[in-house]
């Protein structure tokens, strides 16, 4: 009676759970790559990957009849569909984030809250460090690789890997790549090369998705098969012993020698003996008690068959009241587990206990800045997050740039750079908690060489020359002159030519430089207030600003936009009139402008 009640509430059960899926499946379920005009041209192997991973409800499209192939993928999106293929717990109900800039108010990313907080908690990520997720933020394809090798468990083995020599991915990611592209999660490009510091779209996070899916179901399945088979080692090795127990019983008895009597039906007989109770084997943990990360799953079994484990993790006594184990506990801060193994007719086991202390992995920084050789350097690689104890920090492999130390305790690099050139150490960063948790990470120090000639000799020689190689707005910050910008480069690089330029020759001083770009300035700023007035142009609105850049004065946000009809129609006219007003020069904007002042 007993198991027809539990079977009809386990039907109810599937009922209520088969309802919900379908509720919020169904849309999702109904679409196939044929509904998306963007999907039409991929080959058959490729629709059908996207085929299920959006009857899955992992992917749906952008808008109605797009899905949005070749779209930027940012951190939010792959946040959700990282904690869908690789099946992390999301708390749906979750209101605030441990990241400062998740809000779930966020209309356009606050959906991923709970993902986000579920990929952190199997740390797959960690952010930007202090806090910082940036949902809005792209995801490079390394970056991608790298975030799905982490979610499959396989970290180690990444790292293990010889990386790949591809210019077009960074030195931290080279091993997560050269293991990507080995794992076939996810394909090199047409020319041979990576892209890595490009950023993914949501095609390939599809296909990279689709074949890490692949492969965690496979791990999911291996693992289940494993414990199966361990399961019944243990209990064909517990019948084996049982066996052999009664055997040597029935030896050590021998044979008996004594009559047998009948007892005397006159007499009063004993009360007959009641059977011994089996017990009920202890339960056992997986991973037994031990330090672990943040998310890890622990599954709780007993040999006997049939027999119900309940737990508590709340450091009381299990009993039947407690918890029913149905399925993994997932853990998430220093936790206790008690539980004990029932099965009608049998004694209950005894109580097992496994404590489980969680370790943060530590982050490193990917990258250090900069140097330059005979420059006073500040990096560092002290941890980002991560870690409970004090954490100390050494060089394991390689050399740090010729004249640079390392601080063990802060992971402070400093000193003054005296060998230009390229230098690659590893780092290693270790938490002195027990057990020990070491961090290691891969760095590249290009150390530049130092100017033998000063940011304003190298713009005198460019300006002589014509080949500014070398030469951007970066080199005329240097210098000290202000203004130049990579939009106006070539402008100021064009009116510095002493061809064009005569009355300044060279070698120009500091200020005669700083002239020649104001003037430039102000000429992109007169075309860009003609731009406007020529319909055919397509200049933007003049601000303010614009015209006070132009060098034109009379202009405010009181009078912007009636002086903008002057001009407009002064243009107009000197186009269709001979005898009206010229409008060609600076000075004749500046003409319209004082005459509508003056009225």
């Amino acid at each position: 009676m007993k198991k027809k009640v539990v079977g009809i509430l386990m039907t109810m059960l599937l009922c209520f759970i088969s309802a919900d899926y379908l509720a919020n499946h169904a849309a999702a379920a109904t679409k196939t790559s044929a509904d998306f005009t963007d999907l039409k041209d991929l080959d058959a192997a490729t629709k059908a990957k996207f085929d299920e991973m959006i009857s899955a409800g992992i992917f749906e499209g952008v808008a109605e009849g797009t899905f949005g192939l070749k779209d930027e993928m940012n951190r939010a999106q792959f946040a959700k569909v990282a904690a869908l293929i690789f099946d992390l717990k999301a708390d749906s109900n979750a209101k605030t984030s441990s990241f400062s800039d998740v809000k779930v108010d966020d209309p356009a990313n606050g959906y991923a809250l709970p993902y986000i907080e579920a990929v952190k908690a199997a740390g797959i990520t960690d952010g930007y460090g202090d806090g910082i997720y940036d949902p809005a933020g792209k995801v490079t394809k390394e970056q991608l690789a790298t975030f799905l090798i982490r979610g499959l468990g396989k970290d180690a083995d990444a790292t293990a890997t010889p990386g790949v020599d591809d210019p077009t991915v960074s030195d931290w990611a080279k091993k997560y790549v050269a293991y990507a592209i080995e794992n076939k999660l996810m394909p090199t490009q047409d020319d041979g090369t990576f892209g890595g510091k490009t950023t993914a779209t949501r095609g390939q996070l599809v296909e990279g998705a689709y074949e890490a899916k692949e492969k965690f179901e496979e791990q999911v399945e291996a693992k289940k098969q494993e414990e199966e088979q361990k399961k019944i080692e243990e209990e064909k090795k517990k019948e084996e012993e049982l066996k052999k127990a009664e055997e040597e019983k029935k030896q050590q008895a021998g044979p008996s020698s004594s009559p047998v009597t009948q007892p005397d039906s006159s007499s009063s007989s004993p009360a007959p003996q009641q059977p011994v109770q089996p017990t009920v084997a202890t339960p056992t943990a997986t991973p037994a008690s031990d330090a672990v990360t943040s998310g890890t799953q622990v599954t709780l079994t007993t040999v006997t068959v049939s027999a119900a484990v309940y737990y508590t993790t709340d450091g009381s006594e299990p009993t039947t009241s407690s918890t029913l184990y149905t399925g993994p506990i997932t853990i998430t801060g220093n936790t206790t587990i008690k539980a004990i193994a029932v099965k009608p007719g049998s004694t209950n086991s005894s109580v097992a206990r496994f404590d489980y202390t969680v370790t943060t992995p530590i982050v490193l920084p990917v990258s250090i800045p900069p140097l330059k050789e005979g420059q006073l350097y500040s990096g560092s690689v002290a941890k980002l997050s991560g870690g409970s104890g004090t954490v100390t920090y050494a060089v394991t492999s390689g050399a740090l740039p010729v004249g640079l130390t390392l601080n063990p305790s802060t992971g402070a690099i400093t000193g003054t750079p005296s060998v230009a050139g390229t230098y690659d150490f590893t780092i290693s960063a270790t938490d002195s908690a027990t057990p020990l948790v070491p961090e290691t990470m891969q760095y590249t120090g290009n150390v530049t060489p130092a100017l033998s000639k000063t940011p304003l000799q190298l713009i005198n020689e460019a300006a002589e020359s014509g080949d500014w190689t070398g030469v951007d707005e970066s080199t005329f910050a240097d210098a000290g002159v202000t203004g130049v910008t990579s939009e106006n480069l070539f402008s100021v690089q064009y009116y510095l030519d002493p061809a064009v330029t005569t009355h300044l020759p060279l070698p120009r001083t500091l200020a005669d430089i700083q002239a020649i770009v104001n003037e430039t300035i102000k000429e992109m700023m007169v075309t860009a207030i003609y731009d406007y007035l020529n319909p055919l142009g397509g200049g933007s609105r003049p601000t303010v600003e614009v015209f006070a850049s132009a060098g034109i004065t009379g202009v405010d946000a009181s009078n912007l936009d009636a002086i903008l009809d002057e001009l407009s129609l002064a243009y107009q006219e000197s186009r269709t009139n001979p005898m009206g007003t010229p409008m060609s020069t600076k000075q004749d904007i500046q003409d319209v402008v004082d005459l509508f002042l003056a009225i």
